[in-house]
């Protein structure tokens, strides 16, 4: 009886990697055809294909990049300002990234000036986009197995410099992971919560309060990217890099 439920197990198991292995076979092969028709200067197709390989739930920076690109290739600069959002969103480092980006963001009409920011704060905020949520979680998990080592050895030790040399070698490696720990939790949030949006209706007229009736305050155009602050009904109070706020409605973006 045993033998047969282990049996079973195994053919479970066996039968679960196979599909998994078959399914990125698949994916793998889509991105590819994908790859051909972009490098043919099918554009369009090839967003299309992109595009389905993430609705079937497949993810990662590369795709949205590439996604990005056939769209600006296909003349639809806002959808690739979005593409290229979310693929800087899982890979904030990458400079071809940040290249198209800025390239694509030369076509919003819209030229808001960001309010200016702290220097400590832009220093901290670029030293947390040096890496992803991966990158930083994988980087904390390794600080924090090597302070478990090296105190360790600091329990062990026989002489008191080496003991002093552990304990101060394990602080430091505690204080890295917990550091990197806050880095990967901030990267995280922003792929959680995800409060940033692009305008995708040609021409919007931000209001007062969250009505049509409400105090026309001033006028913003699709590509601009904006900050969901608020939410009431059908109505988001966004926030302009220059301060500025006021209400749309959700029809007028999609969210990054």
């Amino acid at each position: 009886m045993r033998q047969k439920v282990l049996y079973i197990i195994g053919l479970l198991a066996l039968v679960l990697v196979s599909g998994t292995t078959f399914a990125q076979k698949a994916e793998q092969d889509s991105i590819a055809k994908a790859d051909t028709l972009y490098a043919q200067g099918h554009y369009p197709q090839a967003a299309r294909v992109y595009s389905g390989i993430l609705k079937r739930g497949y993810e990662s920076a590369d795709l949205y990049f590439n996604l990005g690109n056939a769209y600006y290739k296909s003349g639809k600069v806002t959808k690739a300002i979005i593409n290229y959002e979310r693929a800087r969103l899982l890979a904030p480092n990458d400079d071809d990234i940040k290249y198209n980006l800025d390239l694509a963001q030369a076509h919003v009409v819209d030229n808001i000036q960001p309010l200016p920011e702290f220097f400590l704060t832009k220093w901290w905020h670029s030293i947390i986009n040096t890496h992803s949520a991966d990158e930083w979680g994988t980087q904390s998990m390794i600080a924090f197995f090597i302070f478990l080592i090296i105190f360790a050895l600091f329990l062990f030790a026989q002489t008191v410099r080496r003991k002093k040399l552990a304990f101060w070698v394990s602080i430091l490696a505690l204080i890295w992971s917990g550091f990197t720990f806050s880095f990967a939790s901030s990267q995280k949030s922003k792929l959680t919560h995800r409060n940033t949006a692009i305008i995708t209706a040609p021409t919007v007229t931000v209001k007062g309060s969250p009505s049509e009736t409400g105090t026309e305050l001033f006028i913003i155009h699709e590509g601009l990217k904006v900050k969901l602050t608020d939410s009431l009904g059908t109505w988001k109070e966004i926030q302009l890099a220059d301060g500025n706020k006021g209400w749309v409605q959700d029809s007028t973006m999609v969210r990054i």
